[in-house]
């Protein structure tokens, strides 16, 4: 790659202002806008400076001075911003395909000016319509001109009250009537109704909905996804047999309405099925190109791993904004000097060095790892649209899957970490709302749930890897895949026999050094999980109770019983002493107000073209 010049740097990156941080500018063995340029490229700077700038020119994306927005107008005020950047169309959707990294970029420079506008954005134009792009058919191309003007708002719905990691268990059906040629959509009880959905609050007008798919005599094909219409787009009421609504203040992202639906028995035409991966004919038969219930199972969610990989580069962003915060305020914040009269910055501190380098060099380590993931994870996708079924594109998938369920706990948690540091690290100033490490920390912790419990998600990647291994034990074929990344396997005997050794401290920071300990330990946990599970097999365990069995629990609920207040005090739906989980967070939702209706500002805006004006006037 050739050398960037300093030319091409200094028109893309305009120069800092001067002040008490240009002492440590001056002392940097680089330019800093060479390696801007290095790092990203002249075609990502150039999207960034030109996204930062429509949001500052645009009165509708002024900051709001201090003051907090109510619910309500907080929520108005992210819709109509999503409206407007989709206006600006900052990246069209040609660009979106030939540089998979533009996706990033905008979603990623939204959030670093407002995660709530990111998330809403995101979800209507990135999960929600392409998902119908990529399980749809072309009977369902229709629907991407009405999401891109947002005649259309979307949402993506399959996490219900009762059932969130464990999707196969969702109990929201969807049952085919060939007299009508309908599908007849019915969520069971309040346990199936669709949960903490981004956008169906308030504003979704249709819905992603992932439904068991029933052909007549019961036969049920498992997991599908459908497009239904949960509301009328002219006056945001709900359809006929919907009951929709929002749950409520959130820790964060309060600009984004998550929200709640139930279907009672209803039909939607046969068309709603996204029939990428199966389909049913107008008498009733299911057809489906996929052999393997399990692999079309896994196409159907692949979806989800999108997510993740954008939310990888999500957390990335939070954890570069953190340290930019802390290290800034390091450099310049003094405390004690060798004499009462010099004080020196608290960043010449060892201690605040060890506390915020590390996480400087992961914000740098993991952005690298995201934007690599995501261009393979593209890659996939583009097979798949191409009905690329051949054993690479499998084998491509499955490790992609596992890549992006590993990847988002370590990025997700990283930067929750890291934030926290940061904040501790610049004291009583870091929990100062004004100087946002709060609301950084709140609008993070997300990241570590939603798209896959952190927890469930590593025992996916962990699965992966010891399936590997299983096939390497029993002399199957080579260990490759087909990104490289778990190719080390193959020498797993050998790895396992080698012994620390490393003549200097230099040669200890090479970068082969932490590499060749990190495949250690991999090999070695992989071995005692593999000979763990192995013991309770011959003890008489199934596969579920081998993984289970060594957890201290049977007293748990007991020993809290001991600690814990009573309800009044506790004030907690899911934490109430009777245990009845979902019958107390259905009442809670319901106590919410103006939990049914529609947003208050929809008239207004729907019937004038000087909303943004009347909105401004009431802020």
């Amino acid at each position: 790659m050739a050398a960037p010049s300093e030319g091409d740097a200094a028109s893309l990156l305009p120069d800092l202002p001067g002040g008490p941080l240009q002492a440590y500018r001056a002392r940097a063995s680089f330019c800093w806008k060479e390696l801007a340029l290095f790092l990203e490229g002249e075609d990502t700077l150039r999207l960034k400076k030109s996204i930062f700038s429509a949001l500052e020119d645009d009165p509708l994306f002024a900051r709001s001075c201090g003051h907090e927005l109510s619910l309500e107008k907080h929520r108005e005020l992210t819709f109509l911003r999503c409206k407007r950047v989709l206006g600006h169309a900052l990246v069209r959707v040609e660009d979106m395909v030939q540089n998979p990294l533009s996706v990033l970029t905008l979603v990623t420079c939204l959030g670093t000016y407002d995660w709530s506008l990111a998330q809403k954005f995101l979800l209507h134009l990135l999960v929600f319509g392409f998902a119908i792009y990529k399980s749809g058919s072309e009977r369902h191309l229709e629907y991407l001109p009405k999401i891109l003007n947002m005649e259309i708002f979307g949402c993506f719905a399959v996490t219900e009250v009762s059932h969130g990691s464990n999707a196969k268990a969702i109990r929201t059906t969807a049952h085919y009537d060939p007299a009508t040629e309908e599908f007849i959509l019915h969520s069971p009880d309040f346990e199936a109704a669709k949960f903490w959905v981004g956008n169906m609050g308030k504003t979704a007008t249709h819905a992603v909905v992932f439904a068991q798919l029933y052909t007549p005599g019961g036969h049920c094909h498992g997991l599908h996804s459908f497009l239904v219409q949960i509301r009328n787009p002219k006056t945001l009421l709900p359809m006929p047999g919907v009951m929709v609504g929002d749950i409520g203040k959130k820790l964060g992202l309060n600009g984004v309405d998550n929200g709640f639906a139930m279907f009672h028995k209803v039909r939607i035409p046969r068309q709603a099925l996204l029939n990428q991966t199966g389909d049913v004919t107008p008498e009733g038969t299911y057809v489906t190109p996929f052999k393997d219930a399990k692999r079309r199972f896994g196409v159907s969610l692949n979806n989800l791993s999108i997510g993740r990989a954008t939310i990888v580069a999500m957390s990335v962003m939070n954890l570069k904004l953190a340290v930019s915060i802390a290290l800034r305020f390091s450099a310049t914040r003094r405390q004690f000097g060798p004499t009462d009269e010099e004080e020196v910055p608290v960043l010449e501190y060892q201690t605040q060095q060890w506390r915020l380098l590390p996480y400087l060099a992961a914000a740098y380590a993991v952005d690298h790892f995201s934007k690599w993931l995501f261009l393979n994870l593209a890659e996939f996708q583009q097979g798949l649209i191409g009905t690329d079924r051949g054993t690479r594109q499998a084998e491509l998938g499955r490790e992609i899957h596992a890549l992006v369920s590993g990847g988002k706990p370590l990025a997700s948690w990283t930067a929750q970490r890291g934030i926290q540091e940061c904040r501790e690290a610049c004291g009583g100033h870091g929990y100062l709302a004004v100087n946002r490490l709060g609301d950084l920390r709140n609008e993070n912790d997300p990241n570590c749930t939603y798209e896959g419990d952190n927890n469930v998600l590593l025992q996916q990647t962990s699965g992966y890897l010891l399936g590997l291994l299983e096939l390497r034990l029993q002399g199957g074929a080579r260990l490759e895949s087909p990104l490289g990344t778990v190719d080390f396997l193959e020498a797993y005997p050998d790895i396992l026999d080698q012994r620390f050794s490393c003549p200097s401290v230099t040669g200890c920071l090479q970068s082969s050094v932490p590499l060749a300990a990190y495949e250690w330990l991999v090999c070695y946990l992989l071995r005692e999980s593999v000979q763990k599970v192995n013991q309770e097999k011959r003890s008489g365990s199934s596969d579920f109770e081998a993984r289970n069995n060594s957890q201290l629990k049977d007293d748990a609920v007991a020993l809290v019983d001991v600690i814990a207040p009573p309800d009044f005090i506790l004030d907690s739906p899911i934490g109430r002493a009777d245990g009845e989980l979902y019958k107390n967070l259905w009442t809670a939702v319901l106590q919410e107000s103006q939990v049914l209706e529609r947003a208050s500002w929809w008239a207004e805006f729907s019937a004038s073209k000087t909303h943004v004006e009347s909105l401004k006037s009431r802020l």
